[in-house]
C-alpha cells in the first residue's frame, strides 16, 4: 500500500508539472499572411502580405522597392523582390517612417539597396521613444537608416519612366511622400490612404487632420480617371474612392471641430458619433470609430 500511494503521487505530481509546463508555455506565433506579386500596370507589380503594400518597379536599369514591410516579413519580401526580376535592388523608398512600413529596411539595406527617405522620416527612426506607453518605438539601427534624404521632392528618372517622390508637410506624420509614376499613372501614397478604415493619423510624428486632407486634395488635383491609387493598407484604389475619403474626413472633423468650438467634452463628441454615418464603410479598420475622434479632438481642441 505505502509504495502504491507513492507511486500514485508521483503520477500527480509528473502530470501537475506537465499541465504547468504547457500552461506555461509561450503560444506559438501568428501564422503570416504569405507575400504574393499583384500585377498593377508595366514593370511596376504590388506585394501584399507584408503588413502594407510595397510596390516594385522593375525594367532595364534596375529594381525599385517602395515600402519594404515589417521586420519579420522581410526575408519573404526579398525572395518575393528576387522573383519578380534578377538583379540587386538599386533603391528602397520609404513613404514613412513607421515599423509596419520601414522595419525591412536593414534587411534591403545589407542586400545591397539605397534606402531614400524624407529628411523628416529618418530623423523619426534615429530618434527613439516614439509614440505613446506600449506605442513607443526604438530607435532603427544603423543599417536600416535612410541614407539619402529630401526635403521636398526628389525624381528617379529610370526603366523608362520618371518616379517623383513629393514630400506632403504634417499629414499622416511629419515625412510622408507620395510616389508618381508619371507615365504608368500611379501613385503611392503610403498611410495618407487607409482605404476602407479610418486613418493612423499620428500627432506623436507632427500628424494632422488639415495635413492629411491637403495631401489628399494634392492628389485629387493630379490625378485622372485612370490613375491607379495605391493606399498603405488594402486593395488598390482609383481617384473617386479616394475622393469619397476626403468627403469623409473633411466631414468627420468638421462635426468634430463644430463640437470642440462648443466647448464640448471628449466624453461627450464621443457620446455624440460624429462618424456614424461612415462607420459601416470604414469603421472595421485598424482604428476604431473611438479612436479616430478620440485622436480628432485632441487635434482640434490642442489648435484652438
Amino acid at each position: 500500500m505505502p509504495r502504491s500511494n507513492t507511486c500514485a503521487g508521483c503520477v500527480a505530481a509528473l502530470l501537475l508539472a506537465s499541465v504547468t509546463a504547457w500552461a506555461q508555455a509561450p503560444e506559438p506565433p501568428p501564422a503570416m499572411a504569405p507575400v504574393v506579386a499583384h500585377p498593377l500596370r508595366p514593370g511596376i507589380q504590388l506585394l501584399s502580405g507584408a503588413a502594407c503594400n510595397i510596390a516594385v518597379w522593375s525594367g532595364v536599369d534596375g529594381l525599385v522597392v517602395v515600402d519594404a514591410g515589417a521586420a519579420p516579413t522581410a526575408a519573404a519580401v526579398l525572395e518575393a523582390v528576387n522573383g519578380i526580376a534578377a538583379g540587386p535592388t538599386r533603391f528602397l523608398i520609404n513613404t514613412q517612417w513607421h515599423p509596419d512600413h520601414a522595419g525591412g529596411n536593414e534587411a534591403l539595406a545589407r542586400a545591397g539597396t539605397l534606402v531614400v527617405a524624407h529628411d523628416a522620416a529618418r530623423a523619426r527612426m534615429n530618434a527613439p521613444g516614439v509614440g505613446r506607453g506600449e506605442r513607443a518605438s526604438a530607435a532603427s539601427s544603423p543599417a536600416a537608416l535612410p541614407m539619402l534624404t529630401f526635403d521636398d521632392t526628389i525624381t528617379l528618372h529610370l526603366n523608362g519612366d520618371r518616379l517623383t517622390a513629393l514630400h506632403v508637410d504634417a499629414a499622416q506624420s511629419d515625412g510622408d511622400v507620395i510616389l508618381w509614376w508619371e507615365e504608368a499613372n500611379i501613385v503611392q501614397l503610403g498611410d495618407v490612404y487607409d482605404r476602407g478604415a479610418y486613418p493612423r493619423l499620428d500627432l506623436d510624428s507632427g500628424g494632422s487632420l488639415a495635413g492629411l486632407v491637403a495631401a489628399i486634395e494634392t492628389v485629387l488635383s493630379r490625378a485622372d480617371d485612370a490613375t491607379l491609387v495605391v493606399p498603405g493598407h488594402g486593395a488598390v484604389s482609383n481617384r473617386a474612392e479616394l475622393a469619397s475619403y476626403r468627403d469623409m474626413l473633411v466631414a468627420v472633423g468638421r462635426s468634430v471641430g463644430d463640437l470642440v468650438a462648443q466647448g464640448r467634452s471628449l466624453d461627450e463628441v464621443l457620446a455624440a458619433r460624429p462618424t456614424e454615418a461612415f462607420d459601416a464603410q470604414y469603421g472595421r479598420g485598424a482604428v476604431s470609430p473611438e479612436r479616430f475622434v478620440s485622436v480628432l479632438y485632441e487635434d482640434l481642441a490642442g489648435r484652438r
